[in-house]
């Protein structure tokens, strides 16, 4: 068989299936290299399964990964509003015991009063202010001072007017108190345009409070609604 006979028929047997075939038939391995096609086709089919089982793992992977970062970053915010929950549960606590002495002490000074009022008569309204100025004072801590503006608009009166309040400042808040022995439905709409007034001079809002040992049921219910605090036996 001459070289290039040779040649010409390892060519066909390499690209045509059907000689290759053929030949294999001759030979009698037609039926093992039509099962090794077979299984050739399968076994790739099964490589290209195992590659896309491979990419939907990696991206399944990604998932879990962002699913475990979105669980750190939520437990981490869940800390911090645990932290600030009970921080203002200590303060709520600290806040109610200041509460409760800042009244044994008002009861205390009603007491003085009424026995003051039994034996010489009624204690003035300028009187009872600074009765009550170092009660709160102790309680709210700083100095209690009276704040004086000229109301040129006429604001709190409903005409030009010097406004005067007792201001106290505390850790950079600012509280307007008005300490009166009565009162009544029209001082708490008073402290409340004063409030206004103050905030719209000094651009802080102010935290008010009334402190009086005798508050009408009228006036502590638009207090409570107004967020007004409210000192009273």
């Amino acid at each position: 068989m001459s070289t290039e006979l040779k040649r010409q028929l390892f060519e066909l047997l390499e690209r045509d299936r059907e000689f290759r075939l053929s030949v294999a038939g001759l030979l009698g391995y037609r039926d093992i290299l039509e099962r090794l096609e077979t299984h050739d086709r399968k076994f790739n089919e099964i490589l290209q399964r195992l590659e896309e089982l491979g990419r939907r793992s990696a991206e399944h992977d990604r998932k879990f990964n962002e699913i475990l970062e979105r669980l750190d970053r939520h437990e981490a915010h869940l800390i911090e509003h645990d932290r600030k929950f009970n921080e203002t549960l200590e303060r709520l606590d600290r806040h109610g015991v200041e509460i409760k002495a800042l009244r044994e002490d008002f009861r205390t000074f009603q007491r003085r009063l009424d026995a003051l009022g039994a034996r010489w008569g009624l204690m003035s309204e300028a009187a009872f202010r600074e009765g009550m100025k170092g009660i709160v004072e102790k309680h709210f801590g700083g100095h209690v001072e009276q704040w004086l503006y000229h109301d040129e608009q006429g604001l709190v009166f409903g005409f030009p007017a010097t406004v005067e309040v007792d201001l106290l400042i505390k850790d950079k808040e600012h509280i307007l108190v008005e300490i009166k022995s009565h009162v009544r439905r029209s001082d708490v709409a008073m402290l409340l345009r004063k409030g206004k007034l103050y905030e719209r001079v000094k651009g802080a809002k102010p935290k008010l409070v009334l402190v009086s040992p005798y508050i009408e049921d009228a006036a502590k219910s638009d207090a409570e609604r107004l967020g007004i605090e409210v000192f009273a036996p």
